[in-house]
């Protein structure tokens, strides 16, 4: 490409372009060395997220090149190219570190914030990472989100990127796959990296298009066969999981290797991981914890969680809970939302470190932001129960919001409740029923007994006793002990449903057992019956109980009960029976053992 058509390319907005031309205008291909073109040509691609221009940005403040010598200047252009993985700005700021300098997370605040609002993109997009992380400033994710979407706005690549993470996540925003998959191409379009492997990802897992690994898995082959070590890596991981392809682990060893002789460090989990499970390479525990130590040391977030976990459970380690801890805490710190999850829930139990309420919100919060359904659950039931954190029912409900939204099963029944009874919101009986049908719906019996209660009172939905009846019987079965007793008080009184004695006793019995005093005293008094609780019965007599009453889990663990001789002598014929019966309801262990285990057995 010619010098005139690399301008003309440059001036279109091609930030490879940018970034060429003040290569050019630094080394004098073609032109005079003109060390000011050229930084006005780094400064444009920078801006705009290209990553070598902002360490060549770095460079030029760093000595002085075309632009008054600024450390701090320097340092936060080093910043933005390292927080992407550039080895060349991070051994600029460890340089920077073994000097002496400090960073300054709120005078590098306040200089993003300066550049934002004289309108520049590059500084708008930092803001939002400082909103983000919390850097300088307090986290707020919602800030984030809107200063990303503004950076992308002005055409900053990384914000595009960014921004398709957020929608993918539901991180400040409401997730929305198909605006991720549209903003991930844009990005991908403009020669983002990681881009291109958001999008092949959102093949293999149905983001904002339909899910097709074998798609996924020739995207990723193409990519591969480029040179990308990125992508050699998630090869490598597509044969060891067998993903749109047979599983291959000797595929998968040889593509971890060649992704890990270009430089990458995932690479190197990759091979741990072969190593330690024995696929594709012979079972080498110390070669496999000596990988997961290295690539960890190089910052390799999903090692840091193995290696916690080794020395939480003692496996190929000496058990170690602060070494487990401190693992989990650095891969925390490398914005890991399970590793920040399951960081928060030491803080709670005192797993390994001293019992924090403080410290479990601030990492259950930073699990939220990045898209934890169950983090935004306990950040909504810290706020709501002042735990951890001031007590707050309007940003509890919000938190609570989020994660319903998310798909979180017991955040759609609290956004119900909350609307129900207007705590954080305001009261909506009607939108109430709506959270509470979806939660219902996916077999959560307190939002069952919810609904069964709002059609047998006309709340929310209109009087109906048949299907309240259905309803009580659905919550009934997951064992709510008042939706027992209203079954059995419906089958009594002939409620939505023809008088039926005995299926009212059974729920009756049911309830009672679970400690329901009225319904003990209908069948003592009826039937002169003393009843054993729940809670005095051995584990055999209660999932005997259970068994009896229908429930398929109970029936499976009956099976195994006679099979393996547990708590009761050992007897196939009474194996097989209650087998048969948890199969019939479609329990697939009672189906598997009726085909496979039963016929290894000899009685």
């Amino acid at each position: 490409m010619s010098l005139e058509e690399l301008k003309a390319e440059a001036e279109r907005g091609n930030v490879t372009a940018m970034f060429e031309l003040g290569q050019y205008h630094a080394l004098g291909t073609e032109v005079p060395v003109d060390e000011k073109e050229s930084f006005k040509w780094y400064e444009m691609a920078a801006n705009l997220g290209h990553t070598s221009s902002e360490y060549m940005m770095g460079e030029c403040y760093s000595h002085g090149i075309a632009v008054e010598k600024d450390d701090s200047e320097a340092v936060l252009w080093y910043l933005r190219a390292a927080e992407k993985g550039d080895r060349r700005s991070v051994g600029a700021i460890s340089m920077y570190g073994e000097r002496g300098w400090n960073f300054d997370a709120k005078t590098a605040f306040s200089r993003y914030k300066k550049g934002s609002d004289a309108g520049k993109a590059g500084a708008t997009y930092m803001l939002g990472r400082f909103y983000f992380y919390g850097t300088g400033v307090q986290p707020d994710i919602e800030m984030s989100f809107k200063l990303c979407e503004r950076a992308a706005d002005m055409g900053h690549i990384d914000a595009v990127h960014e921004l398709a993470v957020m929608y993918r996540n539901g991180a400040g925003t409401d997730r929305n796959g198909s605006k991720a998959y549209e903003l991930f191409q844009k990005a991908a379009e403009q020669g983002h990296r990681s881009a291109r492997l958001a999008l092949i990802r959102c093949h293999a897992e149905g983001t904002g298009v339909p899910k097709d690994e074998k798609k996924a898995f020739e995207m990723i082959s193409d990519l591969a066969d480029t040179g990308s070590e990125d992508a050699e890596y998630e090869l490598g991981r597509y044969y060891l999981e067998g993903i749109g392809v047979e599983a291959d682990p000797l595929y998968a060893f040889g593509w971890f290797s060649v992704a890990s002789s270009h430089g990458s460090v995932d690479a190197l989990y990759g091979l741990a991981q072969c190593h330690q499970r024995g696929r594709g390479a012979d079972r080498d525990r110390k070669k496999a914890t000596e990988l997961y130590k290295m690539a960890a040391e190089l910052g390799q977030r999903d090692a840091m969680v193995a290696l916690a976990h080794m020395y939480s459970d003692g496996r190929d380690v000496k058990k170690d809970e602060k070494e487990a801890f401190n693992w989990l805490l650095a891969a925390a710190r490398h914005d890991s939302e399970y590793a920040q999850f399951n960081l928060a829930q030491r803080y709670i139990e005192g797993k390994g470190v001293k019992k924090d309420d403080g410290e479990a919100f601030k990492w259950s919060l930073r699990s939220a932001q990045n898209g934890n359904a169950t983090a935004q659950f306990n950040v909504a039931e810290a706020y709501m129960n002042g735990r951890g954190v001031k007590r707050d029912e309007r940003k509890g409900y919000t938190w609570f919001l989020r994660s319903a939204k998310n798909g979180h099963h017991r955040s759609q029944y609290h956004v119900g409740v909350c609307l129900s009874k207007g705590a954080g919101t305001a009261k909506n009986i009607g939108e109430a029923f709506k959270w509470h049908v979806m939660a219902a719906d996916a077999g959560y019996g307190k939002s069952q007994y919810f609904i069964a209660q709002c059609y047998s009172e006309g709340r929310g939905a209109g009087r109906d006793d048949k299907k309240a009846l259905e309803w009580y019987l659905k919550a009934a079965s997951t064992g709510h002990v008042l939706a027992q007793y209203y079954a059995g008080h419906h089958y009594a009184n002939g409620i939505g449903t023809k008088p039926d004695e005995t299926a009212a006793i059974r729920w009756y019995t049911r309830a009672a057992k679970q400690g329901h005093t009225y319904s003990r005293k209908l069948i003592e008094e009826c039937f002169g019956e003393k009843l054993k609780l729940a809670a005095d019965m051995t584990p055999f007599e209660k999932h005997m109980d259970d068994a009896k009453n229908g429930d398929a889990e109970a029936q499976y663990i009956m099976g195994r009960y006679y099979e393996d001789g547990i708590g009761v002598e050992r007897d196939l014929g009474e194996a097989k029976k209650w087998y048969t019966k948890a199969a019939a309801q479609g329990h697939f262990d009672a189906k598997k053992r009726m085909t496979i285990g039963l016929k290894q057995q000899r009685p």
